[in-house]
């Protein structure tokens, strides 16, 4: 347990030291396959259309196999599963499939026993749907033991995390460029605030939904400065600050630094995002589980969420628990932050 202990550790804090997406995709199959090593590593996006799959193998596989694994992606059991259930956690060919139907399967005669591959365990991080974001480690002969699936499986919600630290440090590039270009921001709505915490810039819109319609350098309120402070040790940015400006919620996320620039960027969002009960059942649970954390992760007590959705805090404890099970977490804090980072941020207004 110590070792298993010492590899999570180890890999989450390799996971979180991605800048961006593109040093996140290619950087997480190396941490990966250091941790359960394996001769294949995949990174997949996988969609409806054959043509708009793309694929990341190290170490690269032959040009000539991408197109016939687009068109019979299909056919993978553990893709196949998450299709049919949205549990996202890890999975092996063993656990879905015996040896004989696998190697009926066109995808196998036409792709995998050219690359010799004879197991594999894949898992999935959430995306916007019909997408399916999936991460493959794939053998020979020698299977994927319980002890290293259970790795993967604890890991997951932490490379969610780290994902979602990525995607939202690209956000922020792109943001500071569009700033620095005059535009207004490429339909997102920012403050971004130099190295003493005072207002550089900030959009029409992002001012309103502060509250600060004014122009003053100082106009940030006082509680969004105090949580900024707070944030600035965490690993994750993912996890935003919840206001209630005139009776509506508004969203405050502050977007990851890079080490050579000191200043802070806010992304504004009004509503809840993307926090939605269709996007928390991505992450394979039900209409009744996703509700419940959908609630807590507004900033409502279990109580509180119990009585929006009319049932007994008992009840509300056990869709928590179910939750907790499917995410790979043991508390409502990591089931908090796994949710805003699943659902990531919204891109327009």
């Amino acid at each position: 347990m110590a070792t298993n202990t010492r590899q999570l550790l180890e890999l989450v804090g390799e996971a979180y030291g991605f800048e961006d997406l593109d040093e996140f995709r290619p950087g997480i199959l190396e941490v990966l396959n250091r941790a359960v090593p394996s001769p294949w590593v995949s990174y997949n996006e996988v969609g409806l259309d054959p043509e708009k799959t793309y694929s990341l193998v190290m170490p690269p596989a032959p040009e000539d196999l991408f197109p016939i694994f687009a068109r019979l992606s299909h056919q993978n059991p553990i893709l196949a599963e998450y299709r049919r259930t949205g549990d996202g956690r890890p999975r092996r060919f063993s656990d879905l499939i015996d040896q004989a139907s696998y190697h009926r399967l066109e995808l196998y005669r036409e792709c995998y026993r050219l690359m010799g591959v004879e197991s594999q365990v894949a898992f999935t991080l959430p995306a916007r749907p019909p997408l399916v974001l999936g991460i493959a480690l794939s053998r020979g002969e020698e299977d994927f033991s319980d002890a290293e699936t259970d790795l993967l499986g604890h890991a997951r919600p932490y490379l969610i995390q780290a994902y979602r630290n990525a995607e939202l440090s690209s956000a922020r590039t792109a943001a500071l460029r569009a700033v620095e270009s005059g535009l207004e921001t490429l339909g997102r709505h920012v403050v971004v605030l130099d190295r003493h915490g005072r207002m550089e810039f900030a959009t029409d819109t992002a001012r309103r939904r502060l509250g600060s319609p004014g122009a003053g350098r100082d106009a940030l309120p006082a509680e969004v400065r105090a949580w900024i402070v707070e944030q600035r040790g965490h690993l994750s940015a993912s996890e935003p600050l919840v206001l209630r400006v005139d009776g509506s919620p508004v969203l405050v996320r502050l977007l990851p630094r890079r080490v050579d620039d000191h200043r802070d960027v806010l992304l504004v969002e009004g509503g809840t995002g993307e926090l939605t009960v269709p996007a928390l059942r991505g992450l394979g649970l039900t209409e009744r589980q996703a509700q419940t954390l959908q609630w807590v992760a507004l900033g409502y007590s279990v109580a509180g969420a119990a009585a929006h959705m009319g049932i007994a805090r008992r009840t509300a404890d056990k869709h928590l628990q179910h939750v907790y099970a499917k995410l790979g977490v043991s508390t409502l804090a990591e089931a908090t932050v796994t949710a805003w980072a699943a659902v990531g941020a919204s891109v327009g207004g």
